[in-house]
């Protein structure tokens, strides 16, 4: 069993890792300015200030800079988990699992 980090540990992961998913997407949006809505610096500027959410685009950068596949389910309306999406296929079989709300928010459902 894994034991999750101290809230200090846990809050500097996740700040790095947002700054490598930020620094993925300013190299992507050198060669593809169309990934975002908008011109790519300012969202690259705004996703890089802690309290903004990210989403998919966020996700996708997130499981090449992690080098892990992340399968992205939504509840379906019997009350059943559905794969919606899943990015990083190249990287393996264990996969980081969210959910998506359908309302713009993802949760962890597992890490493995």
């Amino acid at each position: 069993m894994m034991i999750p980090p101290d809230d200090n540990l846990e809050k500097d992961m996740a700040d790095d890792l947002r700054k490598k998913v930020c620094d993925a997407l300013e190299k992507e949006c050198a060669d593809k300015p169309w990934l975002v809505e908008g011109d790519c610096h300012s969202y690259i500027k705004e996703m890089r200030k802690p309290h903004v959410w990210g989403g998919e685009i966020e996700i996708s950068m997130a499981s090449h800079v992690l080098k892990m596949p992340i399968t992205v389910f939504v509840v379906e309306k019997t009350g059943g988990l559905r794969v919606f999406t899943k990015y990083g296929k190249e990287y393996g079989r264990n996969a980081i699992q969210v959910l998506f709300d359908g309302n713009g928010h993802y949760d962890v459902l597992s890490l493995r």
